[in-house]
């Protein structure tokens, strides 16, 4: 899951526009590589200007091994969880340091294991 989350972060550092297959094909290759390094490569690949995108897809999915059905979606399954929890503390975060900004300071904390309601009762209160 550490590679996911470098890869997830070297992403967004990219300055190249990336479509949403090409970041899962990423995520995935990170995630049953393990390897920083391809995967760092990979990224400069999709974001150069002068590449093929579905040349570099075919490349890359033929370098994945070949599993069952089941087993690549139980893998997307995993990778789409932990970047959903990146995305969560990246918003948990957020919504902390607003609230700081107006007053209302609750910890990241929590926020996650605070009730919705019980802080929509402290924002109602300003």
């Amino acid at each position: 899951m550490i590679a996911i989350e470098e890869t997830i972060k070297a992403i967004h550092n990219s300055h190249g526009s990336l479509t949403d297959e090409e970041i899962q094909l990423i995520a995935q290759f990170a995630f049953k590589t393990g390897d920083a390094d391809l995967t760092s490569k990979m990224i400069e690949e999709f974001t150069a200007e002068a590449e093929d995108s579905k040349a570099l897809i075919q490349k890359y999915e033929a370098a994945l091994d070949v599993k069952p059905k089941w087993v690549d979606q139980i893998e997307n399954l995993l990778v789409a969880i932990e970047m959903y929890r990146l995305e969560e503390e990246k918003t948990v975060n957020r919504l902390a340091d607003v609230l700081g900004a107006y007053g209302i300071h609750v910890s990241a904390e929590e926020i996650r294991k605070s009730d919705t309601e019980q802080i929509k009762q402290k924002v109602k209160i300003l």
